[in-house]
């Protein structure tokens, strides 16, 4: 990873009039000073030259290839903990609580995430700590994340409005549980993807232990689901997820006891998404998530986690949030500062905020694995993790190779203008057509590491 000196002893604006403290924000900091540093990228009048978009590019590249070796140090651990998760709990003997090494394994790889975190700059500038993108806090909703085009959001925050609240898809059972039907039950079935569990309950079996047998059976077999009863003492099976998009299937081969129909496998009932706006702005719903639109003026891709129960007040929720994304000239659009990058935080305490957890813990820095159950939520917040690191590393592969191609077009356009003039400030001559190899060797040049 590319560890580079700060150039500059002060990176951030004044942020006075908006009544925000000045502070760096730093990973896993409550953003209570939010504040939006200022880039060495960015231009406040006029275009830019020919050579200045050129260093520009060549700056924009450097940078993301040293957060591209962040994120996959911090993937690097994310992996490592599901390994050592995956091993204990394939290996672990269920009737005795996880070895006490594991938690500990768990805090060092938490541990080190935070330490890329913080060491992960270029120039002085934070890249993943949320400096070189956006911060926020909320007030009974959660700040998750937002885009290079969300807007800074006034001292009081954006307003959010719940008009639906999530719920988490079902089965449930068609007659009372009790030990008769239990009695005459052979197999409760129950399938998510490619994991599946059938349970075989014993004749005798109270209603509390045959409760108990099928909530282990669904651990052991990693279904993420909880199983409870009705006010009518119904079966009920729930996803730990909320939302419209996790989908299971069961059944009860003898008995309606899960079943309508003895024997007939049946889809759960889709849960609800959120829905609601933000900052005024329309927004869509994924389980607990609200999320602005991509058209939004204001709110584009700002996504807000409603963490509270069904009980609990839907009125004044608010997210406050800074943008902290570094805008430059790109050589596009006459020279215009189009381009912009906006990299979040990954500090622990940030990282797995949207997954929701049976056992409780809300974010990396909480995994543990006291019990199996805190277990099985850890591996789930885990792969959720694992899967929000690889779109990362997606987008920062598409953004480097994005400018790297850009830069090349503005050697061979040679920095003129429209009118094939020399443009202003440009050092570098008009490329003739039989000369692309050695232009292309001049850029890669520019662009080592």
């Amino acid at each position: 990873m590319k560890m580079l000196e700060p150039k500059a002893d002060n990176l951030l604006e004044n942020n006075a009039a908006l009544g925000w403290r000045e502070e760096i924000p730093q990973g896993g900091d409550s953003p209570g000073g939010l504040v939006r540093p200022s880039g060495w990228l960015q231009f406040k009048t006029g275009a830019a030259t020919g050579e200045q978009t050129l260093r520009n590019l060549e700056t924009a590249v450097s940078l993301l290839q040293t957060a591209s070796d962040g994120l996959l140090e911090i993937d690097k651990a994310v992996t490592a903990a599901i390994g050592v998760s995956q091993r204990h709990w394939l290996e672990g003997d269920r009737k005795l609580p996880p070895a006490p090494e594991l938690k500990e394994d768990l805090a060092r790889f938490a541990a080190q995430v935070d330490g890329v975190v913080r060491s992960c700059r270029f120039q002085g500038r934070g890249l993943l700590n949320g400096q070189s993108g956006l911060v926020g806090e909320g007030r009974g909703v959660e700040f998750i994340r937002g885009g290079p085009d969300t807007v800074s959001s006034p001292p009081e925050g954006y307003q959010v409005t719940i008009q639906s609240l999530p719920t988490r898809g079902f089965l449930m059972g068609a007659v009372p549980l009790d030990q008769d039907w239990i009695r005459a039950e052979t197999e409760i079935f129950l399938a998510e993807g490619e994991r599946f569990v059938r349970y075989r309950p014993e004749p005798d079996v109270s209603v509390e232990g045959f409760i108990t047998g099928l909530r282990t059976a669904l651990h052991t077999s990693g279904l993420n689901m909880e199983v409870g009863t009705t006010r009518q003492n119904r079966l009920l099976i729930r996803h730990a997820q909320y939302g419209s998009q996790p989908r299971f299937k069961g059944s009860s081969r003898m008995t309606p006891l899960l079943s309508k129909r003895p024997g007939r496998l049946e889809w759960n009932r889709r849960g609800r998404d959120v829905q609601g706006t933000i900052g005024g702005e329309t927004a869509f719903g994924i389980g607990r998530v609200l999320m602005g639109y991509l058209d939004n003026k204001a709110t584009a891709e700002l996504a807000v986690a409603w963490k509270g129960g069904a009980t609990q007040p839907t009125e004044n929720l608010t997210c406050r949030v800074a943008q902290n994304a570094i805008a430059f000239h790109d050589g596009e659009d006459g020279g215009r500062a189009v381009a912009r990058l906006a990299l979040p935080s990954f500090h622990s305490s940030l990282l797995g905020r949207w997954v929701d957890t049976l056992t409780g813990y809300r974010c990396l820095a909480d995994i543990r694995a006291s019990t199996w159950d805190e277990l099985l939520d850890t591996l789930y917040m885990l792969y959720s993790i694992s899967g929000e690191l690889e779109e990362w590393k997606e987008r920062a592969a598409i953004w480097i190779e994005r400018y790297q191609n850009r830069a090349l077009a503005v050697l061979r356009r040679g920095m003129v203008t429209p009118e094939g003039k020399p443009s202003a400030g440009a050092r570098f001559p008009q490329p003739s057509p039989d000369t692309p190899e050695r232009m292309a060797g001049e850029i890669r040049n520019r662009m080592a590491p």
